[in-house]
């Protein structure tokens, strides 16, 4: 199999044709079943990959008169499984872009394509402060998936038999497979740097920052001492909200006992590190604007938990008061694991 790394992609100042250029080229020395398997690695998940070796097998198959349309058939079925898992119907009709065209009972392919490449972000964001313009790429899409149409549906006057129309054929298939796949990675990874990067780190750290300060759930008595962002990214684009997800560690001060038993040399502190992850959602016709921004957080406290669980380690408290404190001492993620 040829690496994956091998299929030009269209960030910075690539565009739509030179995806079709550099997987043109492959063509001209390679089989077109040796093409598409080099595309599996960009397959967004299992079931795309599975569609995609049977693809090859078809395509291999130079004995079977119907190849070329078994093979269009699954990559017809390729494309279809990429809309729904990529642009469902629900998230499509959700986006404030989205408007029900004539004859028609649910979003477009079209419409789909737009949603796979930049969800519910408005056209003066993603053109005038990411510096992005993704219709050219939208519209090569929408060309290229049409290209399946005309071989899904045989009949007995356009079978195409011969095999080097066969791979003619099926050449202009695999250049559609890669433009989509390449298309919406790189489309997605021009949005999501930028976007990212856009953030106040400011802004960022001093919502995290008062999010965890609330927590009160570490120990029946803390303090935090620090919070530090290590890394903010953005975890999807959606149709109604941008994700950002935000990961690094808290200082914590935990302490049994009350101020006067420190005083006494009847309480205990102990300083710890914990690690942390942060999401927040942010409305996509504003997404810089994170002061009203929806917060799940998660501090893991597994290390310390642990520790109490090591006979080794461990020494009972003396006290009921101790004892119920350790119960507290663990707070589980909201939603996302660390």
């Amino acid at each position: 199999m040829i690496a994956a790394a091998a299929v030009p992609n269209c960030t910075g100042e690539s565009s739509p044709e030179r995806i079709e250029r550099g997987i043109v080229l492959r063509m001209m020395t390679e089989r077109p079943e040796t093409a598409l398997e080099a595309l599996e690695d960009l397959a967004v998940d299992d079931f795309s990959r599975r569609v995609i070796r049977g693809a090859v097998r078809v395509l291999a198959d130079r004995e079977n008169p119907l190849r070329l349309n078994l093979f269009a058939t699954a990559s017809r079925m390729l494309l279809e499984h990429l809309m729904g898992t990529l642009a469902p119907t629900g998230e499509v009709e959700k986006c404030w872009w989205y408007a029900l065209q004539p004859d028609t009972d649910k979003p477009t392919r079209a419409q789909r394509i737009r949603y796979c490449l930049r969800g519910g972000l408005p056209d003066e964001f993603v053109r005038d402060e990411l510096g992005i313009d993704p219709r050219p790429l939208e519209a090569s899409l929408v060309r290229a998936y049409s290209q399946l149409s005309k071989h899904v549906h045989g009949r007995a006057e356009t079978v195409v038999e011969d095999e080097a129309k066969q791979d003619a054929e099926a050449n202009e298939i695999v250049i559609a497979i890669g433009a989509f796949l390449s298309g919406y990675r790189d489309a997605r990874a021009q949005l999501l740097d930028p976007l990212a990067e856009s953030l106040d780190s400011g802004a960022v750290d001093a919502l995290l920052s008062e999010t965890i300060l609330s927590v009160d759930e570490l120990a029946s008595h803390h303090s935090v001492e620090d919070v530090y962002v290590h890394e903010t990214k953005v975890e999807s684009i959606g149709a109604e909200w941008v994700r950002y997800r935000a990961t690094g560690s808290v200082d914590v001060v935990l302490q049994w006992g009350s101020n006067s038993d420190l005083r006494n040399g009847d309480g205990a502190e102990s300083e710890q590190t914990f690690p942390f992850v942060c999401t927040f959602d942010v409305p996509v016709e504003r997404p810089h604007d994170i002061e009203d921004a929806e917060v799940e957080w998660g501090v893991d406290t597994s290390s310390w938990s642990d520790l109490f669980n090591d006979d080794e380690y461990y020494e009972p408290p003396d006290d009921n008061d101790r004892a119920e404190a350790q119960e507290d001492l663990s707070v589980a993620p909201k939603r996302y694991d660390l």
